[in-house]
């Protein structure tokens, strides 16, 4: 029998780290995680992440569901503002509607914003020359979106911590920010809206998109910054777009 002292090591893994690996080390090694899978493509980080982060909306939904609701009544009753012919049984439809869209909405919101930011960083990517495809593309935003699943959790525990989520009606309450500081009733739409863009989360994914430029996109630090700023930027357009339509 072979003394097991001297039988040779293992192989490594002709494939390198896997997936498990790689989400520990976006804490800790970021530009590590996406100098190895700049080649590899994001698929496999896409379905994790985005599953994850399906699992965490649907889980945290009776937090959810009062802001969204909340929000969506705002947004029909600035429809009727703008356009007092809508009658309230057509209110009270829409609002039906939307209730039912809901646990749609909190499980394919996490892929569909995936690939919206994976669809940005390609194209910013080109225009500040980096080196990226649109499978690597994906994977940068796969990735730098992690931080959306600390996000999540803390808004499981806001949520268990909150005695009545029916106070809840803003986003703003569950920031990990200065948004959470104001009150939603008495501060505009527009000042709420870009205060949650230096939310933590939303700055960490945004260092991590910059990260991933250098790493991955083989981006000089500097353009790689500007770049990451730059999706920083056109992310705040759609929301403040909304918050102005909402008055």
């Amino acid at each position: 029998m072979s003394d097991p002292a001297m039988m040779p090591p293992p192989p490594p893994r002709p494939d390198g780290p896997g997936i498990i690996e790689d989400l520990v080390d976006i804490f800790a090694s970021p530009a590590r995680v996406f100098a190895r899978r700049a080649a590899s493509g994001g698929g496999v980080a896409f379905l994790v992440v985005a599953l994850i982060l399906a699992a965490l909306s649907y889980a945290g939904k009776n937090v959810s569901e009062p802001i969204m609701e909340a929000q969506a009544t705002k947004a029909i009753a600035a429809a009727q503002k703008a356009n007092p012919a809508i009658t309230s049984e057509q209110l009270q439809s829409g609002l039906a509607f939307q209730r039912k869209l809901l646990p749609i909405l909190l499980v394919t919101g996490a892929p569909i914003a995936i690939f919206g930011l994976g669809l940005l960083v390609w194209i910013v990517g080109k225009v500040f020359g980096a080196a990226v495809t649109f499978g690597s593309s994906m994977m940068i935003a796969s990735f730098a979106y992690i931080p959306r699943i600390v996000g999540s959790i803390a808004v499981l525990v806001q949520g268990l911590l909150t005695s009545d989520v029916g106070t809840l009606t803003n986003p703003s309450q569950l920031s990990l920010g200065p948004a959470r500081f104001f009150d939603p009733n008495t501060t505009g739409a527009t000042t709420l809206a870009l205060l949650l863009r230096v939310d933590l989360m939303t700055l960490w994914v945004t260092g991590l998109i910059a990260i991933g430029y250098i790493a991955a996109g083989k981006l000089p630090k500097g353009r790689g910054v500007a770049a990451a700023l730059t999706i920083w930027v056109l992310g705040a357009l759609l929301p403040l777009w909304g918050a102005l339509r909402s008055g």
